[in-house]
Parts: structure tokens; C-alpha cells; sequence
């Protein structure tokens, strides 16, 4: 059965080019493991390595240069949605400045994706801004923190939920309305470890290709 991984870093200059990746299908998470007070972490790294792969943009709100000029060039080099980690760049969701955000992705149309689990990734604090995003997908799906603030996002339909280091049988409560994604290569390939999580086929391949227009 198809997979196609949402949550892929290949091209940042920490793995080579040359990492084995088993899957066909993926699309790249410009995001750096660890935190930085980085505008766009590894955005323009990725794209010059491959830049016919469908990518995800990035942006860090406390970054001097406007959005509306840099979410924008991400934008001219074709990004299918725009992922935000308030966790490593240190910010709020509640920061006024994230509305700005929440402003292009809904003029644009593109899928929103939200770093979630820990310090200031409180699903909760989305809640204002579901009725202007098209989708939002919460990476990690509030594992380990904010389980309880991502099942209550659970009942919307927009909402997805990304399953990279959230063990299988907390990965169960978002049945139906789970997206794949591996985190690789800051975490390993496990195919085993993905059979566990009992994904089926939409969770698997259709709702990512609705969600970014594959």
C-alpha cells in the first residue's frame, strides 16, 4: 500500500544528500532538530538540494524580516503548506504576530502544520485560528504533554494529527484522523513500528494527498 511521510528532513546540512530513505513519497520539513533563533532553519538548504520535492515553508515570528516578504519568496518556490515551531524558536501561539500567519495561509489556501507536545506547542492555543486555516496538522500530536489539549481538537475536521515519536498506543485515540510521518533522519525508520500504529489506507496516503494537492 502507498505511504507518503509528511515529516521528512532530508537535505539539511547535518545528514547528506545521500541518506538512504526507504519511501518514495515525502515532502520535506525544512525544521532543525534543536532550537536556533533561525528565520527559516533549513528552508533554502533543502530547496537547493531538491528542489523538484514537494516542500513544506517555515517561518519564525520573531524574525526581523516580515512575513509577507519572506512566507512569500517560500511561496514563489512552491510550498504546500507552511509548519510553525513555537517550541524551538521560543514564541507563543498566542503572540499577536502569529495572526499574520494565520492571514496568508488562509489567503493562500495552504494547510497549516504546528510543532505540538511541549513548552509553548499547547494545541489549545490554536483554537482561535481553526476557522481560517484549511487544515491544520499537529506534529506529534501533543505527545507527551498535550495529549489531552490535541483530543480536543480531535472532533474537527480540519484537524489531523501527525504520528512521529508518538508511541503507537497513543497514536490509537486520533484513529481516523492520523497522517504519517517519520521524522527522518532524526528518527530512524521503523516500518514495524509504523504496522503497529494500524494506520489505514486514508490515514496512510489519501489525506495527505488531499491536504497538499499531491
Amino acid at each position: 500500500m502507498e505511504i507518503i511521510d509528511i515529516n521528512v528532513h532530508l537535505g539539511l546540512k547535518l545528514y547528506p544528500t545521500s541518506a538512504e530513505y526507504p519511501l518514495r513519497d515525502f515532502v520535506l520539513n525544512p525544521a532543525y532538530k534543536y532550537g536556533c533563533e533561525c528565520c527559516v532553519d533549513g528552508f533554502y538548504q533543502q530547496y537547493m538540494k531538491y528542489p523538484d520535492k514537494p516542500r513544506l515553508g517555515i517561518y519564525n515570528v520573531r524574525c526581523r524580516i516580515p512575513p509577507q516578504v519572506e512566507v512569500y519568496r517560500q511561496i514563489e518556490k512552491g510550498i504546500v503548506g507552511l509548519i510553525l515551531n513555537p517550541i524551538n524558536h521560543s514564541f507563543s501561539l498566542k503572540d499577536e504576530r502569529v495572526l499574520e500567519l494565520i492571514k496568508i495561509v488562509e489567503k493562500e489556501d495552504l494547510p497549516l502544520l504546528v510543532y505540538t507536545g511541549r513548552g509553548y506547542g499547547n494545541p489549545s492555543h490554536l483554537k482561535p485560528y481553526l476557522s481560517r486555516v484549511p487544515y491544520l496538522i499537529l506534529i506529534h500530536s501533543g505527545y507527551p504533554n498535550y495529549i489531552n489539549e490535541a483530543m480536543e481538537l480531535a472532533k474537527e475536521e480540519k484537524v489531523f494529527f501527525e504520528i512521529s515519536m508518538v508511541p503507537p498506543e497513543i497514536s490509537i485515540v486520533f484513529k481516523g484522523k492520523r497522517v504519517y510521518g517519520s521524522n527522518y533522519p532524526y528518527t530512524p525508520i521503523d516500518l514495524g513500528l509504523l504496522n503497529l500504529h494500524g494506520l489505514d489506507e486514508k490515514e496512510k496516503s489519501l489525506y495527505a494527498k488531499k491536504i497538499f494537492k499531491l
